[in-house]
């Protein structure tokens, strides 16, 4: 046996009996699921199914969301948002780390050029950073404008 499969959650480590007794469900359950397409496990030489942790996984969520009195469908629909959802949330922290990275590791508000840049290139005042108004500019403090 390779050693590096042990690792790997989508290697197909399991047996459809084994699956089972792992999830606490009947081997028919696991079976429906693959008739449905729903989880599709690896089959080895001889034909039999072959289930990987992430599968598992899968099989357990699906499990649960049927208990919550979900149909297949909306079920695996709820499955496939959340595996999108996780996949979006990845790739929002693969972003703000090469950010980070871009930016030397600190952040763009703490400069005072991006402050005034962020705000679309409006002056800032002591007035807490909010853009001037016309009559800031040509009146003068307690006067106002022309």
């Amino acid at each position: 046996m390779n050693l590096r499969y042990l690792d790997d959650e989508h290697y197909p480590a399991y047996t459809t009996g084994q699956a089972a007794e792992l999830l606490g469900v009947e081997q028919p359950f696991l079976r429906s699921l693959d008739h449905a397409g729903v989880v599709s496990p690896e089959r080895s030489s001889g034909g039999h199914r072959r289930y990987s942790r992430h599968q598992l996984g899968m099989a357990s969520r699906l499990r649960s969301l049927f208990d919550d009195g979900h149909t297949l469908a909306s079920a695996h629909r709820i499955l496939e948002l959340e595996n999108e959802l996780d996949e979006a949330r990845q790739e929002i922290a693969r972003l703000r780390a090469e950010l980070a990275e871009l930016d030397g590791g600190h952040e763009r508000s703490r400069s005072p050029r991006a402050g005034a840049a962020g705000n679309g290139g409006a002056h800032e005042h002591s007035n807490g950073g909010t853009p001037a108004s016309e009559a800031d500019h040509h009146g003068g403090p307690g006067r106002p404008g022309r």
